[in-house]
């Protein structure tokens, strides 16, 4: 109750969540003859809405983020998820390991320049009215391959040939679930020092994965440690999971995510997006002054720089 009286209070939500619009579709890139499914999330309304994106994990859907990007929708929010061949849950028959190589992350990268070019180009999606989008007010997110994905769209610097060009200007911020550090050899500040817009880290303190295990819980907080001041915010929460952020209300044990895990990331994601795409004042100054701490327990933390 205090979490919902504070969030309410600090941040100003409406009283009552907009009405969403969901539409699913798979858009084709005949250039690269790449079928990409997309869901769609579009708040009731016919004003001008700011977007994000949203990219799955290894192994992820459509279904994956819904927590987040209902939330987002509800509070004027479009959002569109994206689902990535190749890294999809497609790979849970084929062999989870073949969705992890570096050309898997070049094809999500282009998946997302593709969707925004769709967005820019279509003027609706079944139910939903795709014109209302303001795509100058562009937000991208992900967890987990999909952090890396929204890692590599923001600025993130790669000694690959075939990752030169991945950032994409149109996105104006950023929120990665579960990020992760640099390829090992590769330097903190060359690979995050580029990454000049406004970024939400959001992390926990078990937030591991035996695939990866050479990362630990603390390396996700390394991205926002080496990011260039401006807007960079990190969010860990105590004794969260690496599924925890994944957004579905089960997890893949069967178990339902932390009530105050899930209410905070909500509260805080949703502060960032309105304080960078929807150029709230009352956002602004309460992330920035770390308010979001009022809203955590103990062995939370927030930072803001």
């Amino acid at each position: 109750m205090r979490i919902l009286i504070s969030t309410l209070l600090l941040l100003a939500l409406p009283s009552a969540a907009r009405a969403v619009t969901v539409c699913d579709a798979t858009w084709v890139d005949s250039a690269r003859e790449r079928a990409v499914p997309v869901r769609i999330r579009m708040p009731d309304g016919r004003g001008k809405i700011p977007v994000v994106l949203f990219s799955h994990g290894l192994g992820g859907s459509l279904d994956s983020g819904t927590d987040w990007t209902q939330a987002w929708a509800e509070a004027g929010i479009a959002s569109v998820t994206l689902q990535h061949p190749g890294s999809d849950r497609g790979i849970l028959d084929t062999g989870i390991t073949t969705g992890m190589s570096p050309m898997q992350l070049v094809a999500r990268v282009r998946d997302v320049h593709f969707v925004i070019d769709e967005l820019a180009r279509r003027r609706s999606e079944g139910k939903c009215d795709l014109a209302r989008i303001d795509l100058a007010k562009l937000g991208m997110s992900g967890h987990s391959f999909g952090a890396i994905t929204t890692q590599a769209v923001s600025g993130q610097h790669y000694p690959l040939a075939a990752m030169q060009g991945s950032a994409d200007p149109r996105i104006v911020a950023a929120i990665a679930f579960s990020p992760s550090p640099p390829m090992r050899g590769h330097d903190d500040a060359g690979a995050f020092g580029t990454v000049r817009i406004p970024f939400l880290s959001v992390t926990g303190t078990e937030d591991v994965v035996p695939l990866t295990p050479q990362i630990s819980a603390a390396d996700r907080q390394r991205p926002f440690r080496a990011m260039p001041p401006g807007r960079k915010y990190l969010l860990v929460l105590a004794g969260a999971n690496h599924m925890q952020f994944n957004g579905q209300d089960v997890l893949r044990n069967g178990m339902a995510p932390d009530p105050h895990v899930r209410a905070v990331t909500i509260a805080v994601t949703t502060a960032f997006w309105k304080a960078t795409l929807m150029h709230d004042a009352k956002a602004a100054d309460w992330l920035a002054r770390g308010g979001p701490q009022e809203i955590l327990t103990a062995g939370d933390g927030f930072e803001t720089k």
